[in-house]
């Protein structure tokens, strides 16, 4: 029993749940804050303070207020706490069974919950016996809150129902009752041109970087300027390449409500986990889109790209950084400056591994900027002269990308029409010699001997039109890829410059061999492009 106290200094503590809450304090904090002050009037005792988590989980004792009222109790300003009831301190029973039978006694803390008559100073009461399964049944209450929430919003995801506390930049939540996400029109023309940026070729540094130039408000900081409050949570207001990463990667912007994506560990433990995007609530079409499904898919593929391009001092991002390997090693060629005549700096390319570790390992590969990029928009352009006949082009890329020849296509389909009628003939005839054998027109042996045959045969053009449809659906998939690098080519018609957009755009990667001083054979530069070249690897089996 704790020592007979008669001078108390009293912290109210009032909570309520993220789920009861609404604007501002809510009404059942009101409630609280009359019973227990009205309490600790007729008792004759000080109140030191009131310590108020509004929209907080009791499973958390992380709150701040229920952190500093356990830190004004320690520290002795206050030497009793009530609550209206022990879920209201908390409903972790190991959390609240620790303070109530260790803690609050060796600090010499008086703790009440007025409703469920317990107190920690008559140890013998009916309530103080009752408290652990008091405590018990709280977190149970919680766990059984906590499945029955997952399961609503689960069932209010698949039904296109918006969950996200925040609304993504660029949208705001629409009155309907599934909060469903419509154009912002401030924000939404910000995030359109993130997209065209890193389209482009900006990196995400570099996108951040003329967001702040131009001061425009980070996600969270126009959110909470929307509903006239200061952020509390970002003291940099300042957009991160984070911040604009989350944008890209968002498929809200193409009109895709994918929810369901992360969780926390448990009702306890809220350390979030994410889910497999196989395990995610997708909905297309949902709502209307910022970014086309053009500039989306562009994205995607300049971030599975394996240029990663470095800018030079002045900021400047070079048009074929990234996309240069050295052919004997496979290391990514790095941009140098070497002097020349007349102290000229002259811009180069000279392979990664060399110049880290010297000639030992490999040769320098070095090529003159000026030199590559004259050849790749020589040859640009002579892909450009070619689809002026673009069937003739088109037949051309198709060739050397698949290896096939258009009788060989049609020699396959011919096949294939031929197979697909035989299959339907063996299934008749199986169907026919089952039937006959069940009516006694042909005996059993023979019967099974049929099947044998007919199944055999089966099996066998069943492989083979496997085999054909598989070469059938390359093929396809290798024309879609050609008409896709055709109609990118025809958006550089007639180009002054090799940019970097249009170096991401139709080159998947270049490989530059070895430069042999006085050698009269000629160097070999390779360009891979995208949709139209099949990526080879290095002699060492591997693009580093």
């Amino acid at each position: 029993m704790l020592p007979k106290q008669t001078d108390y200094k009293v912290g109210i503590y009032l909570r309520l749940s993220k789920d009861d809450e609404r604007q501002g304090e809510s009404l059942s904090i009101e409630n609280q804050r009359k019973m227990l002050t009205d309490y600790v009037s007729e008792q004759g005792w000080t109140l030191y303070d009131e310590y108020v988590d509004d929209g907080y989980s009791g499973t958390d004792f992380n709150r701040p207020s229920v952190q500093r009222l356990l830190d004004d109790a320690k520290t002795g300003k206050i030497n009793l706490i009530i609550c209206k009831d022990l879920s209201r301190f908390g409903r972790n029973y190991i959390m609240v069974g620790q303070y109530t039978d260790y803690i609050f006694p060796m600090y010499g803390i008086r703790f009440i919950a007025l409703t469920e008559n317990v107190d920690t100073a008559n140890s013998e009461s009916a309530g103080m016996d009752m408290m652990p399964i008091m405590n018990i049944f709280n977190e149970w209450h919680s766990a059984n809150t906590s499945k029955k929430l997952r399961a609503v919003h689960a069932s209010g995801a698949k039904a296109g129902k918006y969950y996200a506390t925040y609304c993504a930049f660029g949208y705001l939540k629409s009155d309907d009752g599934k909060r469903t996400p419509v154009i912002d029109p401030y924000a939404a023309p910000i995030v359109h041109r993130i997209f065209e940026m890193r389209a482009s070729g900006y990196g995400m540094k570099k996108i951040a970087d003329v967001l702040n130039s131009e001061h425009i408000p980070t996600p969270m900081n126009y959110q909470y300027k929307r509903i006239g409050k200061n952020d509390p949570h970002d003291y940099t207001h300042i957009w991160a390449a984070s911040n604009v990463k989350l944008i890209l990667n968002n498929p809200i912007y193409i009109g895709t409500l994918a929810q369901h994506r992360s969780t926390s560990v448990s009702y306890k433990n809220h350390k979030k986990v994410h889910y497999d995007p196989s395990e995610w609530i997708v909905i297309e079409n949902n709502h209307e889109p910022i970014v086309p499904r053009e500039l989306w898919d562009k994205v995607r593929e300049l971030e599975a790209s394996v240029s990663r391009g470095k800018r030079d001092k002045k900021g400047d991002l070079a048009p074929l950084s990234g996309l240069l390997y050295c052919d004997c090693c496979g290391y990514k060629m790095r941009q140098e400056y070497i002097r020349g005549a007349k102290k000229l700096r002259y811009s180069t390319y000279t392979c990664g591994f060399h110049s880290r570790y010297g000639k030992d390992y490999c040769s320098t590969h070095r090529i003159y900027t000026s030199v590559l990029t004259e050849l790749i928009v020589k040859d640009i352009r002579a892909k450009l002269q070619l689809i002026v006949d673009e069937d003739k082009a088109r037949k051309q890329f198709l060739e050397k990308k698949s290896g096939l020849h258009n009788a060989q296509t049609a020699n396959d389909k011919k096949r294939k029409r031929e197979i697909e009628k035989r299959l339907a003939e063996l299934e008749t005839l199986i169907q026919s010699v089952y039937e006959n054998m069940v009516l006694g027109k042909v005996a059993e042996d023979v019967c099974i001997g049929l099947l044998d045959k007919y199944q055999a045969e089966k099996k066998t053009i069943q492989s083979e039109l496997t085999a054909i449809q598989e070469s059938l659906d390359t093929i396809a998939q290798d024309e879609n890829d050609v008409d896709e690098f055709i109609r990118r080519l025809k958006k550089y018609a007639g180009f002054d410059e090799l940019t970097r957009e249009m170096a991401l755009d139709l080159i998947e990667y270049i490989t530059v061999d070895e430069c042999v001083p006085r050698s009269t054979e000629p160097r070999t530069i390779h360009i891979y492009y995208k949709f139209l070249d099949k990526p080879l690897k290095n002699k060492n089996n591997a693009l580093k």
